[in-house]
């Protein structure tokens, strides 16, 4: 089976996107960026009142988005400077990407998009809240076994 022109194309694009991709998504699964985000969620999610992204949104939750978006904003500076890539370059990555419809970069594309798109940001927040409520308490065991299917 011979492929197409436009299925060379999208496997060039995604050749050249994989990398950026690969170096993006190590970037905001490490220490640094997960850290921002543990320490921001921690002491804000629980602030923000979940309601639906049609009515109107209290103003704190704005507020909070907007920080939000200024930490990722900062993280990512730091990682694009430090990797000697452009702003262009991981913008394009990321579309060829999205386009593509390849899974395997979610994380760091939906922390992205959390920054860029409100109801994201608010999905993002739901998302740890829900997280929250699976937590033991401070000092409460947790055994694997207790959680293991026979």
């Amino acid at each position: 089976m011979v492929a197409s022109q436009n299925q060379v194309g999208e496997m060039a694009s995604f050749e050249v996107a994989e990398p950026v991709m690969s170096r993006l998504e190590d970037f905001f699964a490490g220490p640094e960026f997960t850290s921002m985000l543990g320490d921001f969620m921690g002491e804000n999610a629980s602030k923000i009142q979940l309601v639906n992204v049609e009515e109107e949104q209290p103003l704190q939750n704005h507020d909070l988005y907007c920080r939000y978006t200024e930490a990722v904003e900062k993280q990512l500076e730091a990682f694009i400077e430090r990797e000697g890539l452009s702003a262009e370059e991981v913008f394009n990555a990321c579309r060829r990407i999205k386009e593509g419809g390849d899974a395997a970069w979610l994380s760091c594309v939906d922390y992205l998009l959390a920054a860029t798109e409100y109801n994201r940001f608010l999905q993002l927040v739901a998302d740890f809240q829900s997280m929250q409520q699976w937590e033991p308490e401070e000092g409460e065991a947790v055994l694997l076994e207790d959680y293991c299917l026979e």
